[in-house]
């Protein structure tokens, strides 16, 4: 009975970490979703996102403003073709709690290291 409840506990504790597809991170239903605004801008409205030039966006990739709307750039992540950013994005913001794992919704440049 003992053993049961142990495994439960560890099965549990694995599908924090687990993304589903075998690699550890933010499960998939943990991703924040970012909407994206119409315009290349540094400055999209708060919880959304906005691409960068097309002559940076290797570089750069996008911009993006948390709940708080502190601005941010997204130079130092992946985005993968489905908009999935990783690592997950902090705030730089001294005080502000953001730090989420988020998608870009509407992304459409492909897979971006």
């Amino acid at each position: 009975m003992l053993w049961r409840w142990l495994v439960a506990i560890y099965q549990w504790l694995c599908s924090w970490f687990d993304r589903g597809d075998g690699a550890y991170g933010a499960r998939r239903d943990r991703y924040v979703r970012i909407a994206r605004f119409g315009k290349v801008t540094t400055d999209p409205p708060k919880m959304h996102w906005a691409p960068c030039h097309p002559s940076v966006i290797k570089r750069f990739k996008a911009s993006m403003t948390c709940p708080n709307g502190h601005g941010l750039t997204l130079g130092g992540h992946q985005i993968a073709a489905d908009g999935t950013v990783h690592p997950s994005v902090v705030c730089p913001v001294q005080g502000c709690s953001f730090h989420e794992f988020v998608r870009l919704d509407k992304w459409a440049f492909g897979s971006v290291q």
